[in-house]
């Protein structure tokens, strides 16, 4: 008879080497605390692969590349929703749009949303570009989502959403909403088609560069640095100037910061980076 899931214990070098493992395959680092969480979100998966102890699950790891992206998607924190920080997206529909479609309406606009999650903020960045494509004939857009998780990617290519994750962009941006977004409460909204396809979702660590793809002129970082050494997200974003235009705009979460930290970005408001100058920046 199967032990209970109750039953199968981690040690501390078992812990360790699990959080080596996370690290060198995501980035991410598991505080030295974090112990009860990483044995609470894995201890089901072990019984699902028949594994019977964290050290047999560890060696599995290592020859078994679906399974080590089976623990990326279990140890990722994926939280997020439509509109989420008002003031990131004022400053995006009243000062950048404004600020680009000045400078060349006619030209498309490239955007990245750098922790994609499930797709909410791709999906809400889709509704605003669309809303002034409709509104400035020759201007169009194009944005990119990726994230490490490939289970949250799925939900965000499959772009169904209901209940909280659409609450606020319903309640604060009416208009916008029923313009952009179809479908129903039982059924769940997804973008319209204009939107849907010029959204495109892929697996990317943020450690490693993004490869294949031009520059873009709007970079979402939000949320997710705070996962990162000082090290690592100075490598991260250095990852990130290499891909914004010079007159791009970087966004970060509302609990993050860069002071202190080496990475070619200088801050225009609370949350909010533009590039600096190359010559005699950190990242020149």
């Amino acid at each position: 008879m199967s032990k209970p899931d109750t039953d199968v214990t981690m040690s501390d070098g078992d812990f360790s080497k699990l959080r080596a493992i996370v690290h060198q395959n995501t980035g991410i680092t598991i505080g030295e605390t974090r112990k009860t969480m990483l044995v609470s979100r894995l201890r089901r998966r072990l019984r699902e692969v028949g594994e019977p102890s964290f050290a047999a699950y560890i060696s599995r790891l290592s020859s078994d590349p679906e399974e080590m992206q089976e623990l990326t998607n279990r140890v990722t924190t994926n939280e997020t929703y439509f509109y989420r920080t008002p003031r990131v997206w004022n400053y995006f529909q009243e000062v950048y749009l404004p600020e680009y479609l000045a400078n060349g309406p006619d030209r498309r606009m490239r955007v990245w949303s750098a922790a994609a999650s499930t797709g909410e903020e791709a999906h809400t960045i889709g509704a605003m570009l669309e809303q002034r494509r409709l509104a400035n004939p020759g201007f169009d857009y194009s944005v990119l989502g990726t994230d490490v998780s490939s289970r949250v990617l799925q939900v965000a290519q499959k772009g169904v959403y209901n209940g909280r994750s659409i609450a606020r962009f319903r309640k604060e941006q009416p208009a916008l909403f029923a313009g952009q977004m179809a479908g129903s409460d039982a059924a769940g909204y997804k973008a319209v088609p204009q939107i849907r396809a010029r959204l495109k979702f892929k697996l990317h660590n943020l450690l490693e560069r993004l490869g294949g793809t031009s520059p873009f002129d709007a970079v979402f970082l939000r949320n997710v640095l705070i996962y990162f050494t000082d090290e690592d997200q100075e490598k991260i974003l250095r990852h990130v100037r290499d891909l914004i235009k010079p007159d791009g705009v970087l966004f970060i979460g509302e609990s993050e910061t860069l002071n202190n930290l080496r990475t070619g970005f200088e801050q225009v408001a609370p949350i909010i980076y533009r590039p600096a100058a190359r010559a005699g920046s950190p990242c020149a």
